[in-house]
């Protein structure tokens, strides 16, 4: 039960509201069902509005959608809440309330006062209930809401301060069942992890969820709906597959970039976490030799992280657990083909968008943002010891309450720890114009970016806009080089500060923080490493990242349009605190649209510093040096 006041979704309780929708949904009387032979199926939906239906009307949209035509041997129950308001008549936020789906609308079997729909005993009686009241060959348990991975859970309540279902919860309500649903699907974000799956594996017999964000659009509900009732001998895996093919295929919009869904075996996630866990007590040998250490953090950098990762968006923490496994046997020489064949044996189907292609379809917990709460927290659910001693004797910044391994017995540390103290970086200029970072110990970075930050007169100093990661380690320098292009992106011609959130072979994510309608959201763009180093970047949406005291990570991607007004948001250089950043110019996007574009840097002061990345995930920003831009030259102040 995670009961945390949402950071940028939090408003005043409102009192009830009830407006209609354009139609009456729900129905009075029953209506006979077309006679069918075969497997009988029931699909129990548990559908949380929370701001899903209160900020855009979702689930009513959804429910809306849903009237089929079922054979006598297919059910769709549905139970409502989690929402301060509905958008139709005859749902009400005062119930619980409880629908069949009928060719002509929703028919209401059952309603009872209003409970968290992120409490335990709220799923487990509408599961045990459904169960009873529709027993079938199959059945099918549906969580719709907002996700946040697997400190977060699902179903976030917002009429209880937005409780949800962690994952103690969720085993609590199903272990409780006299039988086991045949399989948990996950119609939210971030829950197709391997936490979530070991927590869930003795519970059902399939999982089907998504890695990253799921789209708005969700499952395709009448796809599912028509193929159970044409196909009824078809096996829970197949109809899994149906499922994720459903989702790509509804997807619209830059929403379908993001599609990544999985069908999961879940009496193979013992398996995967055996198979894990053994390449988990690998990195931690590698804590023991600060050479081998170094090249896994190295090469972790390059790793995609799913869900949000900046400052702006909130983080998620989640990574693919099979490019995870492709850095650690590559670097350190774990035993690749066991846990790649357990990932193949539990993952029995992939649906994917083109940039997620390499995503094996399960994520896994890595604390990119370190947090001392959500690492105590992390322990009771992680399913390797090997992999929570690797992430104790690595996040060495942050106090784990209860920690059970001590980063300073680690060998790696030891060596690391005499060389941080030694290891004075300077940045500076040559005479060829390149910006050359010298560290007394380069051998302990590993990863430089180079900052640019822009005057601003009307903010009286300077604002970051861009760190570029292409600073290439030169051993002969005894450091890292970079070569400044002289070009940084800009939004329709006006500079903004853009954060690298994720990447891969193909592409990076950037998100731009600004103010939108009010309130703080992020423009989210990607660029794909094919094109020209020029190119222009696309534009994905407006995105509301993840909330950071709940972990509840929003579906909707808001599409920019003409005659919209954006105000970009800055960090200011060397000021913390509430005055750490600030609000530029409004942007109004015209009839061309929004583009973002790398452009020649225009004419003005800037300065420009290196921030480097050790083994161990401390971050250091140099001093800076002066950039000078004028009639089309730059050059960084030192000769």
């Amino acid at each position: 039960m995670r009961r945390r006041i949402a950071f940028f979704l939090s408003v005043l309780m409102a009192a009830f509201v009830l407006c209609s929708c354009g139609g009456n949904v729900v129905v009075q009387n029953e209506v006979k069902r077309r006679s069918a032979t075969g497997p009988s199926w029931t699909v129990l939906m548990y559908m949380c509005g929370s701001t899903l239906e209160e900020d855009y009307s979702r689930a009513g949209e959804v429910l809306s959608s849903l009237s089929y035509d079922l054979p006598e041997n297919v059910n769709v129950v549905i139970e409502t809440g989690g929402s301060r308001t509905w958008s139709l008549e005859d749902v009400y936020c005062e119930y619980l309330q409880r629908f069949e789906v009928q060719k002509n609308g929703l028919r209401m079997v059952d309603q009872t006062a209003s409970a968290s729909m992120g409490e335990a005993d709220t799923l487990y009686e509408f599961i045990e209930w459904g169960m009873g009241a529709y027993p079938a060959d199959n059945t099918i348990v549906v969580l719709w809401d907002h996700g946040g991975g697997p400190l977060g859970g699902v179903a976030y309540d917002s009429e209880y301060n937005f409780d949800s279902l962690e994952l103690n919860e969720l085993q609590e309500a199903l272990s409780r069942l006299k039988s086991k649903p045949d399989m948990i699907g996950f119609d939210a974000s971030l829950m197709s992890n391997l936490e979530t799956a070991s927590a869930l594996s003795l519970y059902a017999d399939y999982m089907v969820a998504s890695e990253d964000i799921m789209p708005m659009s969700g499952w395709d509900y009448r796809g599912l709906f028509e193929y159970i009732s044409e196909n009824p001998t078809a096996s829970v895996s197949e109809v899994g597959s149906v499922i994720c093919d459903g989702v790509k295929n509804t997807a619209s919009g830059q929403e379908a970039d993001f599609v990544s869904m999985a069908v999961s075996d879940l009496s193979k996630a013992t398996m995967l976490s055996l198979a894990f866990d053994g390449m988990a007590d690998t990195m931690v040998s590698a804590t023991d030799d600060l050479n081998s250490l170094r090249d896994l953090s190295y090469a972790m950098n390059e790793l995609e992280f799913l869900g949000g990762n900046s400052i702006w968006e909130g983080y998620s923490n989640l990574i693919d657990i099979g490019e995870l496994t492709a850095v650690v046997s590559e670097h350190i020489g774990s035993p690749a083909s066991n846990i790649v064949n357990a990932i193949n044996e539990m993952v029995v189907y992939r649906s994917m968008s083109e940039y997620h292609n390499t995503s094996s379809g399960l994520s896994v917990y890595y604390p990119k943002n370190r947090d001392s709460q959500a690492l105590g927290e992390y322990r009771d659910i992680c399913m390797s010891d090997s992999y929570m001693e690797y992430i104790e004797k690595t996040v060495i910044d942050v106090d784990i309450p209860g920690r059970l391994y001590s980063y300073e017995d680690s060998a790696a540390w030891q060596n690391y720890n005499d060389m941080a103290y030694e290891n004075v970086m300077t940045a500076a200029a040559d005479i060829n114009g390149r910006y050359i970072l010298s560290a007394v110990h380069p051998e302990i970075i590993t990863r430089a970016g180079v900052n640019f930050y822009m005057y601003s007169s009307k903010d009286a100093g300077y604002i970051y806009l861009f760190r570029d990661y292409s600073a290439k380690y030169d051993a002969s320098a005894g450091g890292y080089i970079y070569e400044f292009g002289g070009r940084l992106p800009e939004l329709n011609s006006t500079p903004v500060a853009m954060y690298l959130v994720s990447q891969n072979t193909c592409f990076d994510i950037y998100s731009i923080p600004v103010i939108y309608e009010g309130r703080l959201t992020n423009i989210r763009v990607s660029k794909s490493k094919q094109a020209d180093d020029y190119g222009e970047y696309k534009i994905l949406g407006l995105w509301n990242g993840v909330d950071e005291y709940s972990g509840m990570a929003d579906r909707k991607y808001n599409e920019l349009k003409t005659g919209d007004i954006i105000i970009p948001i800055y960090e200011v250089y060397g000021k913390s605190g509430d005055k750490s950043y600030v609000e530029g110019d409004k942007i109004r996007i015209g009839f061309g649209g929004a583009k973002i574009t790398d452009k020649l840097i225009d004419d003005g002061d800037y300065i420009v510093s290196y921030t480097a990345e050790d083994m161990f995930g401390i971050t250091y920003e140099c001093d800076t040096n002066n950039l000078v831009s004028s009639k089309g030259t730059y050059k960084i102040m030192d000769y």
